[in-house]
């Protein structure tokens, strides 16, 4: 049995399934890589993506990601408001 710590709770795993879980992690995360996820975030809200299309699985870069898409989805509405109270 092993002991995988994810967030504030901790997820007792037979050592078979450890791999599958591992998965969902990106250990190997610095600050270069949490700019290039807001960076790709940003740019897909400036495209109008969907917010679920986030291409990451380990939770810090994911909430990176997010925050990129949430700054470019603002920007994009931004842009679009014009556009959008004209066709109403």
């Amino acid at each position: 049995m092993v002991c995988l710590i994810l967030g504030p709770r901790e997820i007792d795993l037979p050592k078979r399934h450890m791999d599958d879980a591992m998965k969902l992690v990106e250990p190997h995360w610095d600050l270069e890589n949490l700019e290039k996820a807001y960076r790709r975030g940003f740019m897909a809200g400036m495209v109008g993506k969907e917010g679920n299309s986030c291409p990451h699985k380990a939770e810090v870069v994911v909430n990176a990601w997010e925050a990129g898409w949430q700054d470019g989805k603002e920007q994009y509405d931004i842009k679009h408001a014009p556009t959008l109270k004209q066709t109403l």
